[in-house]
């Protein structure tokens, strides 16, 4: 049987169902009121999740063949909708859900759908019932910015769809492609500016149906404990990340986790600079990451992609550190717990975490090079890499120390910092060659492993060294209203001041270019900004642009020049700013 008509079945259908659905929550003023916890800003009907739990209900019901595992995921998922329906209607106690999600888990881990991680029954049922409310959870947290829990769970429900072609089981196909499509169908409506939201409804279902996927059929993740333990994670990575992120946030700054607020990984992307769209389409773009990571996992097993693997956990450690950076908490003044305060105030949080990430790519790039330098032959040499690893990271994790690496902060990382890098890890290598001279007389080990080593752990120490940098400036944008803002001098004054404006939010300066009296630098850009002309050209530049401020990024300008500069901007309005002045007085602001 193909799939592909339940898909397109279930896309159709999800179309016309949120046109009748919407229409009817408008009608009963079923909808969305704005809140000051909630991201958006007019009355938007809910109840989109009748349409999505509708569509894949109906295309199910026509699909000869389907088990009763399949059905009871399918009702049990229906089910949760109610319960999020009676909730987006008349609000119902949280715990009253919660009851509601184990007891609907419960049922299903009790019939056999269960992940098969111990191999002990009790304890596989209950780490399940675990996984699906967490999972029903997770994308109920996760819908906060248009578009992004039904995308996720279109992303997550087509990995799957894959999986289920590669263990060639076509009825957990048919079920994945079916959701797919109604998911699809909903976010004609739902991608931002969104029309009408899912609600609890759709969340809840979602989660489920998603969650339980994970688990259908007997050749689900059949190869081995990794698989079972690994790979639903890097596929739902995005809403698992969310829930916990907010979790341990909300814990540190001592409120209650389930108290709402515009602190998920969605808003805080937005508030280093993203737009909405920009950041559901990173998340979105998050998720097909790691989902393909799992695919390849998968398909050519743990010892071939344990880097990507780990790679992906650096990532997600990195993006977490910047994202708990802002502060989007207000003081309130409330007891935090003692651990957490603690940990707090501990001195030397920032050089442990270094530590940590550090000792995952040195032993990422010690195992690469032996899967780049022995490809055909990696199971025959891992006895070798087991005996020698520990004494490559003590050698490394030696020479960043000797250098001081640790002393850096990362955020401000330059080629002073990479230089250093290569000797560390040029001293670090040697060292550990050194070692197993000694110790094992160098014997079943090959040099160009090492030189393959020492580049690709220059390359991971660098590039986490780099990505705090380049998070920041990637994303950072100019906050809405912000100073349109021009810079005279293009040298490397002119740069500082484009790089402040970009890193430090509360300038509030949106850069639009250079100004510059040097013919050689006009028509040029600098850091991505155009050299837009010199004084003389200023009248012009500051109509064209909009400008409402020019700063002065250098002090060697004659007074001749200087007085022209004033006069010009006088005479539009503008305001001349030297910009060490006003650094001097955001520092002591």
């Amino acid at each position: 049987m193909s799939i592909a008509w339940p898909a397109v079945a279930a896309f159709g259908l999800a179309i016309l169902l949120t046109v009748i659905i919407k229409r009817v929550a408008l009608a009963a003023d079923i909808v969305a009121v704005p809140k000051a916890d909630r991201w958006h800003r007019g009355r938007i009907p809910l109840l989109g999740g009748v349409a999505i739990a509708g569509a894949v209900l109906m295309v199910a019901a026509l699909v000869p063949g389907r088990s009763g595992q399949a059905w009871l995921l399918i009702a049990a998922s229906v089910v949760l909708a109610i319960v999020g329906l009676v909730d987006d209607v008349r609000p119902i106690r949280p715990q009253t859900k919660l009851v509601a999600q184990l007891l609907v888990a419960s049922v299903l881990a009790g019939s056999g759908l269960t992940l098969g991680l111990t191999q002990v029954v009790a304890l596989d049922q209950l780490i399940t019932v675990v996984w699906l409310v967490g999972l029903s959870n997770a994308f109920n947290l996760l819908d906060n910015m248009d578009g992004l829990a039904a995308g996720i769970g279109f992303i997550a429900s087509a990995f799957r769809l894959v999986f289920f072609l590669q263990d060639g089981n076509l009825e957990g196909a048919i079920l994945a492609g079916i959701l797919c499509g109604a998911l699809a169908g909903f976010l004609v409506f739902n991608f931002q500016p969104a029309s009408i939201f899912m609600g609890d409804t759709g969340s809840l279902f979602i989660g489920l149906m998603v969650g339980g996927l994970n688990v259908l059929g007997p050749l689900a993740y059949s190869r081995g404990t990794f698989s079972v333990l690994v790979l639903p994670v890097l596929m739902l990575l995005v809403p698992l990340f969310d829930t916990t992120f907010v979790t341990i946030a909300r814990t540190v700054a001592g409120r209650s986790v389930a108290q709402g607020g515009r602190d998920h990984t969605s808003h805080r992307l937005v508030a280093m600079g993203l737009s909405e769209r920009g950041a559901v389409l990173m998340l979105w773009g998050i998720a097909a990451l790691s989902g393909m990571v799992a695919v390849l996992s998968y398909r050519y097993g743990l010892p071939y992609t344990a880097t990507l693997v780990g790679l992906v956990v650096v990532g997600v450690l990195v993006l977490a550190i910047q994202l708990g950076r802002l502060r989007v908490y207000p003081e309130t003044g409330r007891e935090v717990p003692r651990f957490v305060a603690a940990l707090a105030e501990f001195q030397f949080k920032r050089q442990v975490a270094t530590v940590v990430i550090d000792s995952g790519l040195i032993v990422m790039a010690y195992y690469t090079a032996y899967l780049l330098r022995f490809e055909g032959n990696l199971e025959t040499e891992l006895p070798a890499f087991s005996r020698s690893f520990l004494i490559v990271l003590a050698c490394q994790l030696a020479a960043l120390a000797l250098f001081r690496t640790y002393q850096d902060l990362w955020r401000y990382a330059g080629l002073h910092d990479m230089l250093n890098l290569a000797r560390a890890t040029t001293v670090g290598t040697a060292a550990a060659v050194l070692a197993l001279v000694y110790l094992e007389r160098f014997e079943g080990y090959s040099r160009a492993l090492f030189v393959i080593h020492w580049l690709l752990l220059l390359g991971f120490l660098a590039a986490s060294r780099l990505s705090f940098r380049a998070i920041g400036e990637l994303l950072a944008g100019p906050g809405h209203g912000a100073t349109r803002t021009l810079i005279y001098g293009a040298g490397a004054g002119g740069v500082m001041v484009l790089r402040e404006a970009r890193t430090n939010r509360g300038l509030d300066w949106n850069v639009v270019g250079f100004l510059d009296d040097d013919r050689d630098k006009q028509r040029t850009s600098v850091h991505g900004m155009p050299v837009l002309g010199g004084v003389d050209q200023l009248p012009g530049v500051l109509e064209e642009h909009r400008v409402e401020q020019v700063v002065v990024s250098t002090s060697a300008l004659d007074a001749g020049r200087r007085a022209e500069l004033r006069r010009r901007c006088a005479e539009a309005g503008i305001p001349v700013v030297q910009a060490s002045l006003q650094f001097e007085a955001d520092t002591h602001a």
